[in-house]
């Protein structure tokens, strides 16, 4: 009869188990399946229950059963699942009583897997509990040493406990505790080396897995040897491809779609998985109803559209996917009561969009744990906040910041002079606290009391975009180590013969470059990447080239490097975005624009984009055939200037006229919600009468300059409507924001 392992210290009840096994050999039956299934059932049984009084009683009538059979395995390991239960709700000590009814339950049955998997799980959790050293056999280290050695075993016998294993490991490092995650690695290469073939791919799968999550070079050979295996292919030849994206090695995206034409379950889960988190509901019903080679060309303009949106290499908006699902599984999962896992809104934005580029909180009493992202989007900067009511960690999304405390909102009556103080100093610092985020949050101490409820409206309008932004798009922009701060516009203008084009324009504020010097005088080079793409996800047009603007003296601090490309482009509706680079390591990328060209000769009357410039106007867009605006960035004039504005109108016959007339309606004083107030540009020339003469190219340009001393200063929306013989309309609208002179 076996002895009682339990007098024997930890190492040494290990070392008695294994010489057991060793002299049985294979003679002894493995555990059946049906023994399996009914301490799994048990297991999951203990796991309901919290009372540690009821598992006291069990736990007797269990012990008084073992006076009578101490020689069944079967009891043993019973005794020692309960004893671990008892452990995880508050008794270290029981984590010892479960290790010494493992030992025993493995001295009767050494070919028992579930002996060895409940003993690694013992001494797991009793290297846990014990204070980590460096020395390498403190008693901590020890244990898990005992661990891994058990897991071995465990593996060995049952290579099935593998999908256990790895998850014990990935629980590890959702604790932020890599090292136990390492204990779980070792015993799944030790078990992978000592199964060799078929039966031993499920662990190859584990290790691969958990030695890329752990950031492991082994990981690439680990899955190699999977492929070699022959286990599944398909599910192989995705997890090494995503092994080299995560590496770096962007060729992965060959290895990684090979599979997706496979209609394997298991490959077309992990797909599915990897498009989950970002792709619309269309793109997801695309997926779920592609077949074959359907699926695998669905997958590669799915991730190529937007590595060429992204204007980045083939394969980089994939690889950083993949790396964001790791860090978000890391540092946001929230695990239920019923053990099921989910992230939460920080790590549902964070692999939307990655880690954000400013982050703010704020700490007082009775504030709940908060945090602000900002991300910064080429001038359209996306806010996002966050609070934690529900548990410390769950971070749930809300509109404004002012929704992460139960804080009033009063004022108090003003001095003389001076603007109001809000009633609660505590509100004003919440809101102060983000005053790094955006300008609104900086610009609360100045808010004059009968404004306020439009100062709140407006900040809890950034945080609603915010939302429907973040929560319904993706993004992976170049990044660059230093912000150039510019500004840049697509603009659908300059258009020769029948060839409509894009003008690429941008304004880099001086301070940010310094010149060059070349034989004819100051040069500034400039780097412009652009891409246009239709909507079926295929290049119209692409740009990345080295522009050298040249001048007879440097650009002054406050003012602005300026440039213009142009790109011929084929009409049709485009998605296209643009980068300026200066040096190696400065830059801005403009968001994602949505561009409609028309055709010249199409029939249909359409119109190119509204062109605002100013007699001060520095960079000039040409219009058609011979006309120019010159260009006023975002917009901005001079009321004592006056405005210069042109536009292409597309789709006029030969020898027909249309009629042209500009409206404009005040946005100062539209509050959410509220109708725009348009009326006649106060300017006879703001009509017109436009003709395309018999033999000109179809495409007809207007320009013109007109007063704005009958518009006050500030913000208004300006509309151009042409109306052709036949009753058509078109109409463009932009901004324009007047100064005072």
């Amino acid at each position: 009869m076996p002895s009682d392992s339990r007098t024997l210290p930890g190492g040494a009840r290990l070392i008695t188990s294994l010489l057991a096994l060793s002299l049985l050999g294979s003679s002894l039956q493995a555990q059946t399946p049906e023994q399996r299934r009914a301490i799994d059932a048990f297991r999951d049984t203990l796991q309901s229950i919290t009372d540690s009084t009821l598992l006291r009683s069990r736990e007797e009538r269990l012990l008084s059963s073992a006076q009578r059979t101490r020689n069944d395995p079967f009891l043993h390991l019973r005794l020692g699942q309960l004893a671990l239960r008892q452990g995880e709700l508050g008794g270290p000590s029981h984590f010892d009583d479960a290790a010494s009814e493992f030992v025993w339950a493995a001295d009767l049955a050494p070919q028992w897997a579930y002996a060895w998997f409940g003993l690694g799980l013992a001494e797991y959790a009793l290297g846990n509990r014990l204070t980590i050293t460096p020395e390498p056999r403190s008693p901590a280290r020890e244990a898990w040493s005992r661990a891994s050695a058990a897991f071995t075993r465990a593996a060995v016998l049952e290579p099935g406990l593998a999908v256990r294993l790895e998850e014990l490991a990935r629980r590890a490092l959702r604790d932020r505790a890599p090292e136990k995650a390492v204990v779980v690695r070792e015993a799944l290469r030790r078990s992978s080396l000592e199964l060799k073939g078929g039966r031993g791919a499920r662990l190859l799968l584990a290790l691969g897995r958990i030695q890329r999550e752990t950031g492991d070079t082994g990981a690439l050979a680990s899955f190699e040897a999977y492929l070699a295996s022959g286990d599944d292919r398909s599910l192989a030849l995705v997890e090494l491809g995503s092994t080299e994206l995560l590496a770096g090695e962007l060729r992965g995206m060959t290895a990684y779609l090979a599979a997706a034409s496979d209609e394997d379950p298991l490959a077309i889960a992990e797909y599915r998985s990897d498009l989950l988190p970002i792709a619309s509901e269309a793109e997801l019903a695309d997926f779920e109803l592609s077949r074959g080679a359907a699926r695998a060309e669905m997958l590669r303009h799915f991730w190529q559209m937007r590595d060429r949106l992204e204007l980045r290499r083939e394969g980089e908006r994939l690889a950083e996917q993949l790396r964001r699902v790791l860090v978000a599984r890391r540092e946001f999962t929230i695990v239920a009561e019923d053990g099921a896992e989910r992230l939460d809104d920080r790590g549902r934005i964070f692999v939307r969009h990655g880690e954000p580029d400013d982050r703010a909180s704020f700490t007082l009493p009775g504030v709940e744990p908060n945090e602000t992202w900002r991300y910064h989007r080429g001038g359209a900067d996306l806010v996002l906040h966050f609070v934690a009511r529900q548990s410390p960690s769950d971070f749930r999304m809300v509109e404004s910041v002012l929704d992460v405390a139960d804080l009033p909102i009063e004022l108090t009556a003003p001095s003389a002079g001076a603007p109001p103080a809000w009633g609660t100093s505590n509100t004003e610092q919440l809101l102060r606290s983000r005053s790094a985020i955006a300008p609104v949050y900086g610009k609360v101490r100045a808010v004059p009391r009968d404004q306020v409820a439009a100062y709140l409206d407006q900040e809890r309008a950034l945080g609603r975009r915010g939302i429907q932004v973040g929560t319904q798009s993706d993004s992976y922009p170049l990044r660059f180590e230093r912000e150039l701060d510019a500004w840049g516009s697509l603009l659908v203008a300059g258009g020769s013969g029948a060839q409509p084009a894009i003008q690429v324009v941008f304004a880099i504020p001086g301070y940010a470059v310094e010149p060059a010097t070349g034989a004819a005088g100051i040069v500034y080079p400039v780097r412009l990447r652009f891409i246009a793409l239709d909507y079926q996800g295929a290049v119209v047009a692409a740009v990345d080239t080295v522009t050298s603007i040249q001048l007879s003296a440097p650009v002054p601090p406050n003012r602005s490097l300026l440039g213009r490309v142009a790109v011929p482009v084929r009409p049709g509706r485009l998605l296209a975005r643009a980068a300026v680079q200066y040096g190696d390591h400065a830059g801005t990328t403009f968001a994602v624009d949505t561009l409609t060209v028309p055709a010249p000769g199409g029939g249909e009357l359409a119109l190119g984009d509204l062109v605002v410039g100013a007699p001060r106007g520095r960079l000039t867009v040409p219009l058609g055939e011979g006309g120019v605006v010159a260009l006023s960035p975002g917009g901005v004039v001079h009321r004592s200037d006056g405005a210069e504005l042109g536009i292409e109108v597309f789709g006029m016959q030969a020898g027909e006229r249309a009629e042209l007339h500009l409206e404009v309606a005040p946005l100062d004083s539209v509050h959410q919600g509220a109708a725009l107030r348009w009326r006649p540009f106060p300017d006879e020339r703001a009509t017109a009468t436009l003709q395309r003469p018999a033999g000109a190219p179809p495409i007809v340009a207007w320009h013109e300059s007109l007063p704005l001393k009958k518009l006050k200063p500030g913000s208004w929306l300006l509309a151009l409507v042409v109306t052709d013989p036949a009753g058509r309309t078109a109409r463009r609208e932009v901004r324009l924001l007047i100064q005072a002179p």
